[in-house]
């Protein structure tokens, strides 16, 4: 059972991986007819691009007998994947309730908050207020000290992005229990120091696990959790897809407020 649904998820995401193309983003920060809906754009294309090479890798992995890190570098898909949901809820919710400038606004700020997601950079920026290290000691640029001072870096915790995520599974599935947040788990059991992933893992005649189905092989089954994760590369072109569609309504509505920006000046100069 567990080799036969094994053999199906290879099959389906190395067909879907075969589909996706990476992108270079773009520097737009010189770019002058940037707007809101190009910065969308952009973060859409890495998360994509970075959905690739977690599949492309983690595969590598399993294929070189490496199930350990396979299920380390697995569990990214998962949290990129519900990071380019939550971005999508949270803006797609403020292009539907709001109009105009305002919403153009809100939105900006959480994209910001999303392409500035550092928590390294929180935590220079709040030992910077707190004293603990003299600015003038090191090298910042002029935009990093402003940052720093004005405490602009923020911090997009991926578990809220994965709470987002789950709770739409178990809504969309009817379930009590959401079946990502277990494959998720599972695989943090080897991201971690824990049990599986120092004593099971090391110590061959714990291997042999006893399960509902039978006995099954310790790295048999992480292997399908490695997949399963994987398995949301089947939906990554459709979700950067909506990704788009969004940005392209946020570029719609820069360009109105640029184009009434300019009828207000000329009704100003010519009244």
């Amino acid at each position: 059972m567990y080799n036969d649904r094994i053999a199906t998820l290879l099959a389906e995401t190395k067909k879907a991986r075969e589909a996706l193309v990476k992108s270079e983003s773009r520097l737009l920060r010189d770019a002058p007819d940037a707007n809101s809906g190009d910065y969308l754009r952009n973060y859409a294309t890495c998360l994509l691009n970075r959905q690739v090479d977690i599949y492309d890798d983690a595969v590598f992995l399993l294929n070189g007998g490496r199930v350990s890190s396979a299920c380390i570098v697995s569990r990214g898909m998962i949290e990129t994947y519900a990071i380019a949901k939550l971005i999508g809820d949270k803006i797609f919710k403020i292009l539907s309730e709001k109009d105009g400038a305002e919403s153009l606004d809100e939105c900006d700020k959480v994209l910001l908050n999303f392409i500035n997601s550092s928590r390294i950079k929180v935590s220079e920026q709040e030992k910077l207020r707190d004293r603990i290290f003299d600015p003038n000691e090191y090298t910042f640029t002029p935009e990093a000290l402003q940052r720093m001072e004005s405490s602009l870096a923020s911090n997009e915790h991926v578990m809220n992005a994965l709470r987002n995520l789950y709770k739409f599974e178990m809504k969309t599935t009817g379930a009590k229990e959401s079946r990502f947040m277990m494959i998720y788990d599972i695989l943090s059991e080897w991201v971690h120091p824990s049990q599986t992933s120092v004593f099971h893992h090391y110590t061959p005649e714990t291997h042999m696990i006893t399960t509902s189905h039978g006995p099954v092989h310790l790295h048999t089954a992480a292997q399908l959790n490695c997949l399963e994760a994987l398995h949301f590369i089947t939906d990554s072109m459709n979700m950067h897809d909506w990704l788009i569609s969004i940005s392209e309504e946020m570029s719609q509505r820069a360009i109105r407020r640029r184009l009434e920006g300019w009828t207000d000046m000329l009704r100003a100069v010519f009244p």
